[in-house]
């Protein structure tokens, strides 16, 4: 649906897949449907998303603090360069970082995307988890997102504090030629307020 002062809504239906299937053996998640508006010549789409069939939360909670528990329990904090390695190699006591990154990266995606830009993570360059005094893990990392359809790699700078359970929060700067407006920002990782598409 177009409205030329307003944007582009876009209604969808889709079906879902576990992000690693190979340790869980079932490919398919559930069904989802979705709104999606691309305000005009503005970053970040609204988004309003039902999805059924998800894993069971009490499942993904006791995977979180599972991974919570192996990090928190590291002998010296974390720090790493280049996941995957050149030869596109993910070592598996690595993967769980891989994971952790792509999902606060996500968020950077979603922030950048228009309706004519999107981006995918190729390659978690550089992570370093700080040691603190409070309960949450918190990581510094740099990503290099691909972005469609310039072929551009845009180089990202993301600090994540990340608690089971909790939301994550945010904060990145991405290297680019744009204002800092849209070059950098914070957020948190729940869903965003449903969407009230009815006067579009």
């Amino acid at each position: 649906w177009i409205n030329p002062k307003k944007g582009c809504r876009v209604d969808l239906a889709f079906t879902t897949e576990l992000y690693n299937p190979e340790q869980e053996g079932k490919e398919r998640l559930g069904k989802c449907s979705a709104q999606v508006f691309f305000r005009k010549q503005k970053p970040r789409p609204a988004i309003n998303v039902t999805c059924t069939q998800f894993i069971e939360k009490e499942k993904r909670q006791e995977k979180d603090f599972l991974l919570y528990k192996q990090m928190k329990q590291l002998k010296t904090p974390l720090d790493v360069i280049s996941i995957p390695d050149s030869h596109g190699y993910i070592d598996p006591s690595l993967r769980p970082i891989w994971d952790l990154a792509f999902l606060g990266s996500s968020y950077v995606m979603w922030e950048k995307t228009t309706q004519i830009l999107y981006y995918y993570m190729v390659q978690l360059r550089s992570v370093k988890q700080w040691k603190t005094q409070e309960d949450a893990i918190d990581f510094d990392y740099t990503v290099l997102l691909h972005e469609f359809p310039t072929q551009e790699i845009v180089p990202c700078d993301i600090h994540l504090v990340w608690y089971p359970g909790k939301p994550l929060k945010v904060k990145y700067h991405c290297q680019e030629l744009q204002t800092p407006e849209e070059a950098s920002g914070t957020g948190e990782g729940s869903a965003a307020a449903p969407t009230d598409f009815k006067n579009f």
